[in-house]
């Protein structure tokens, strides 16, 4: 991972970047907010949701101060195909709630998330000097789950029959990746 870009808060990697979501990224989230294949996959319910929603959606969740919400793009800084973040974030405990998902389906599977979660991580552990990620996670979720562990996450918990999805209710992981574990399994 080659650069960070705080005045315009850019994480460089080698295929991608993340970057702070511009107004001209709204069609791609309106796109995937209402991609209920998507939302199955990431634990979100598939309702429709409006346009002008998406603008508001994206104003709150700027001025959240305790959220840390990125675009992830391609290395051109111009094609976006998914976001991630760090939620609840408690500034005082030093921790936060991990969410990622790529949006575009043709860029799933070829360690682009991975690149974007690894991008993220540094960002976390070494320039906001959080101490503890975690997440949770559909435990059907298999690649998802790879992609964590992959990263040094491990399982805290289970939640039983959590989250409906598919006509059913699933079961959902806690996962967790402290400061420590990150040094471990990412090599500093």
């Amino acid at each position: 991972m080659d650069n960070i870009n705080k005045q315009r808060m850019v994480l460089s990697g080698y295929q991608v970047c993340l970057k702070t979501l511009e107004d001209q990224d709204l069609e791609y989230i309106y796109k995937w907010k209402n991609d209920w294949g998507l939302a199955k996959l990431i634990k979100a319910y598939p309702l429709p949701i409006a346009r002008y929603e998406i603008q508001e959606w994206l104003k709150k969740n700027h001025s959240d101060k305790n959220q840390i919400f990125l675009g992830i793009y391609l290395k051109d800084y111009v094609s976006i195909i998914g976001v991630i973040r760090l939620k609840y974030i408690d500034w005082i405990s030093r921790n936060a709630e991990l969410g990622i998902y790529i949006g575009e389906d043709k860029y799933r599977g070829r360690g682009l998330g991975k690149e974007a979660l690894k991008l993220l991580l540094i960002y976390a552990f070494q320039e906001i000097n959080l101490y503890k990620i975690n997440l949770t996670v559909l435990e059907s979720n298999a690649s998802a789950i790879k992609l964590y562990k992959s990263c040094g996450f491990t399982k805290e918990g289970l939640l039983r029959e959590q989250f409906w999805v598919n006509g059913k209710y699933e079961n959902v992981l806690l996962m967790g990746l402290l400061r420590n574990e990150y040094k471990e399994n990412l090599g500093e």
